[in-house]
């Protein structure tokens, strides 16, 4: 199937899909899963990335290893990273405040942490 459409509406994906153009008709995808095979993905612009991408990277702050990504969660507003380290989890704000650097080439993302926010985990 091709999408025609897509937009994001209330933490919700909308897509329209070429050749389904009846409610009806769309009725039997309501809640579907939408798959799309990594090699059909278009290239992300210079400097950006998909966040499946960021699964496996590790997380340093000031040098220290925080762990590795083993999820991202979606919230609605700001994704969380969360990073496991020997049986423990810190969860990160992905957001720009926090981030440093993402180099996926090295597997490795490098945060800024806020004072507090690894006690905040525990």
């Amino acid at each position: 199937m091709e999408v025609e459409y897509f937009r994001r509406q209330h933490e919700r994906c909308v897509l329209k899909f070429r050749g389904i153009d009846s409610i009806n008709d769309v009725q039997k995808y309501v809640g579907a899963d939408v798959r799309i095979l990594k090699s059909e993905l278009r290239p992300p612009d210079e400097g950006s990335f998909y966040t499946f991408q960021l699964k496996g990277c590790s997380v340093f702050s000031d040098g220290e290893n925080l762990g590795v990504v083993t999820d991202i969660l979606e919230t609605g507003a700001t994704e969380i990273l969360k990073v496991d380290l020997d049986g423990s989890e810190t969860l990160i704000p992905f957001a720009q405040a926090y981030l440093k650097k993402v180099d996926l080439e090295q597997r490795r993302i490098d945060v800024d942490l806020p004072e507090g926010l690894r006690e905040l985990n525990k």
